[in-house]
């Protein structure tokens, strides 16, 4: 169906205003997901920050110690502690495979989409993963900004297979 390709982005401001840019197509919302979920390892409280700007106020509950106003709320604060859990998954869908080791060239990102279907108000859209079988689903939703944002994203925290080496190592 298409490819999205990015660069990595590490500062919050820079990332808000390049995803505001871009949140008009809910592919790029994703991308962007991943992007944060990339930046927990380093700068856990960035990456938290960015994906308030993301995912529905529905995930999220109100500080005003935060950039957005927004922090994370429980369900979605789980999915952070996975992506910390298995550094292994926001890469396998931005370029990195279990043969490769989950490497991912971070002036390139890549995110392939296979296939997008009307799902209710808004979309579901099914992304590969270079260490699952088959392809991964989100939903997102348009906001009145006209901004698409995440509603259904567990699947991204779903463990992926052992890197090549890693399945030889027993």
């Amino acid at each position: 169906m298409g490819t999205v390709t990015k660069s990595m982005i590490t500062d919050f401001k820079k990332f808000k205003t390049a995803w505001e840019k871009d949140a008009g197509k809910p592919e790029n919302t994703i991308m962007y997901y991943l992007i944060a979920a990339l930046n927990l390892k380093k700068k856990k409280d960035v990456g938290e920050d960015m994906m308030t700007l993301l995912v529905s106020k529905k995930h999220c509950v109100k500080d005003s110690k935060s950039p957005t106003g927004l922090k994370l709320g429980r369900s979605a604060k789980y999915y952070v502690n996975h992506f910390l859990e298995n550094p292994t998954s926001a890469p396998s869908y931005l370029g990195g495979t279990w043969e490769n080791e989950y490497k991912i060239n971070k002036a390139k990102l890549k995110l392939t989409v296979v296939r997008e279907t009307k799902h209710g108000k808004g979309v579901k859209i099914f992304v590969e993963s270079g260490g699952r079988d088959n392809p991964v689903p989100a939903q997102l939703q348009e906001n009145s900004s006209g901004q698409w944002k995440l509603i259904e994203y567990s699947s991204f925290c779903m463990d992926v297979k052992p890197t090549k080496s890693e399945q030889g190592d027993f």
